[in-house]
């Protein structure tokens, strides 16, 4: 029996999880947040709705707005294992936040998301050590140069 791949909302889910139990060792996760509904497909009138709200196309996924090895935040884009690269306006999102001094990456699957935001927030990447770059990790996270 083949398996049904995660879905993008499903690989979210399983890094906030992981986030609420790390909590206790990192007490910076507690800041950790998510997009509304990325991936889930909604309907055309509930979108222009966010949008006029202040959602905007594009914007990466998860946020850890805390200053680390000289950087001001982290942002990923979350894509599912195995599912396609990140749009044109996800880039331009992800360009835009390196520039402003932030580390944005695409992180493929929650493994990887985990892992880069474990780095992040031990301090092992470091603005200067990381390519500038638009890091896309299938399931190794972010490594330094």
């Amino acid at each position: 029996m083949k398996l049904k791949p995660r879905s993008e909302y499903d690989e979210q889910v399983a890094i906030f999880q992981w986030a609420m139990v790390y909590q206790a060792t990192w007490p910076d996760l507690f800041l950790i947040n998510g997009s509304i509904m990325g991936g889930t497909g909604m309907r055309p009138k509930i979108l222009n709705k966010l949008a006029k709200a202040g959602m905007k196309k594009g914007k990466p996924d998860i946020n850890l707005p805390i200053a680390r090895g000289g950087y001001i935040g982290l942002w990923i884009e979350l894509k599912r294992r195995g599912g396609p690269d990140p749009s044109e306006d996800q880039i331009r999102w992800l360009v835009r936040l390196n520039g402003a001094g932030h580390l944005a990456v695409c992180c493929k699957g929650s493994d990887a998301a985990i892992r880069t935001i474990k780095q992040y927030v031990t301090g092992e990447l470091v603005k200067g050590e990381v390519s500038d770059a638009i890091q896309i990790n299938e399931s190794t996270g972010v490594h330094p140069n």
